[in-house]
């Protein structure tokens, strides 16, 4: 009769080497896991990309910045050369100022679109803004070179896709007058009065607008001092997975609501509290004050970045299809721990009850427990994730104890698996919807599960260390458990 190769590395009685080849298997086992986590890296990556797709349509993530105010001015510098010669040169520019207080409400109809199985959030948000400016007061310790023309003062807005703007804008100021807003391309003055013009006198620098935004104004028509005033406008425009508003205002207060449930608050700035979910809608509200925002109450534009602006903002985002793989990986990491326990505890129920399992079967249920990995994948794709974790686990724990029974010839062993396997899941899920404490729970429940598996299949036996404390590991004599040489 042939005998086995595989079985003649494992001397009788050697539970010393037969746990070295068990752990070796464990090793071999993160073969498939990888490539299981390289899938789902592949999944996550198509998944944005056609998230991104869909939503570029509809704008894509909005960034909006509310009413701003942008001034020209002129200024007188002398130099002095290398030979002590006094030169005067006229510089040209534009300041920008911020609002004194300044209040955003946004309103987001939300729906779901689709490309096979695939989705992202797009959004409809009609914002409300009012500001409240006070320039004499906000320029106030300027440097008195600055001569401020106020006759060509404008308003100013930005969005990061204007194509998303669905409505015309148009000021309102506080005495009643109206200005639409119009595209421009320049931060700096789109067209100069006549006296600065004049060739070879002024300095002129352009300020052109980052790549990620795009800018609208409307003339302020205060004539030529600076008046303090109000100016309310309504923006309607559409986005896709999310939208923020950037601190516009040296006091910001902004509230986001809207008709959907899985969102949540980001930016840079942190909320008042935390979101508030009431039924099929959300609400979160932010205040930002000078200090938070770190940015000054009115700055020369040659040296404002509008870009380091905008990403000072407070956020709403909507869970995308990508979001749906991160319990996946947070599970497959985890893979390892999970398979070597219940590569344990079937090692410890071998030592305490004389019943062998061949490497083979190991190999089993070590590639059925990397199935199980592929499959929440699968089922996560199309049913979420919680509703794949459960069929896919409950598929694999059925298999994995109807499998133990038939290999021990026992209903017994059948059902303590069952009850080992469900625990162990159970953890595991647990495990999985955790982020921050990811680490401390995974320490904790690998060293509870590993004590429970152990007593649960050695039915009532003491804690796996204590079980196990006679065993003849190396084989060289009668072991005390089994009474067999």
């Amino acid at each position: 009769m042939a005998t086995n190769p595989i079985a003649g590395l494992i001397p009788r009685g050697s539970l010393g080497l037969k746990l070295l080849l068990v752990c070796l298997l464990v090793l071999v086992m993160g073969v498939p896991l990888l490539i299981v986590g390289g899938l789902v890296g592949e999944r996550q990556s198509r998944a944005a990309q056609v998230t991104t797709t869909i939503g570029a349509d509809a704008g894509g993530s909005q960034t909006v910045g509310g009413p701003m105010l942008l001034v020209p001015y002129q200024r007188t510098v002398e130099t002095t050369d290398d030979q002590g010669r006094t030169q005067r040169r006229t510089d040209r520019g534009t300041y920008v100022v911020f609002a004194e207080t300044g209040e955003a409400t946004a309103d987001l109809t939300v729906e779901e679109r689709r490309s096979g199985i695939y989705r992202a959030a797009i959004y409809r948000a009609n914002t409300e803004f009012d500001a409240a400016f006070r320039p004499a007061a906000t320029l106030n310790g300027v440097d008195s070179s600055y001569r401020f023309d106020w006759s060509q003062a404008r308003v100013a807005m930005f969005v990061s896709d204007s194509r998303a703007i669905r409505n015309a804008p148009a000021l309102r100021f506080d005495d009643g007058r109206t200005a639409l807003m119009e595209p421009i391309s320049d931060l700096s003055l789109a067209v100069p009065a006549a006296e600065y013009s004049r060739p070879g006198l002024f300095s002129a620098p352009s300020v052109p607008l980052p790549t990620t935004l795009v800018a609208f104004a409307a003339p302020l028509g205060l004539g030529s001092s600076p008046a303090d005033f109000s100016v309310e406008t309504r923006l309607e425009l559409s986005g896709a997975q999310r939208f923020s508003v950037a601190a516009f205002a040296q006091d910001t207060s902004v509230t986001v609501s809207g008709d959907r449930r899985d969102v949540r608050a980001e930016g840079f700035f942190q909320s008042n509290g935390p979101l508030q979910v009431t039924g099929d809608r959300f609400s979160v509200s932010w205040r930002t004050a000078l200090v938070a925002r770190s940015i000054e109450k009115a700055a020369d534009l040659a040296s404002f970045n509008l870009g380091n602006a905008a990403a000072r903002d407070m956020a709403v985002s909507f869970v995308a299809s990508d979001d749906v793989y991160q319990g996946v990986a947070r599970a497959v990491r985890y893979g390892i721990m999970f398979i070597g326990i219940v590569f344990l505890a079937t090692l410890i129920f071998e030592a305490v009850s004389g019943r062998k399992a061949h490497p083979a079967q190991y190999i089993l249920v070590g590639l059925a427990q990397c199935v199980f990995y592929l499959l929440l994948l699968a089922l996560t794709e199309i049913i979420g994730f919680g509703v794949a974790f459960a069929i896919a686990a409950a598929a694999t724990v059925v298999l994995l104890a109807y499998y133990a029974g038939a290999s021990f010839r026992s209903g017994a062993v059948g059902a303590r698996a069952f009850v080992g396997l469900a625990v162990l899941y159970g953890a595991m899920y647990i495990l999985m919807t955790l982020e921050d404490f990811a680490l401390l729970a995974g320490s904790v429940v690998s060293f509870v599960v590993i004590a429970a598996t152990a007593v649960l299949l050695a039915a009532g036996s003491v804690a796996a260390m204590i079980a196990t404390r006679r065993i003849d590991w190396y084989g060289r004599g009668v072991s005390a458990t089994t009474g067999q040489t």
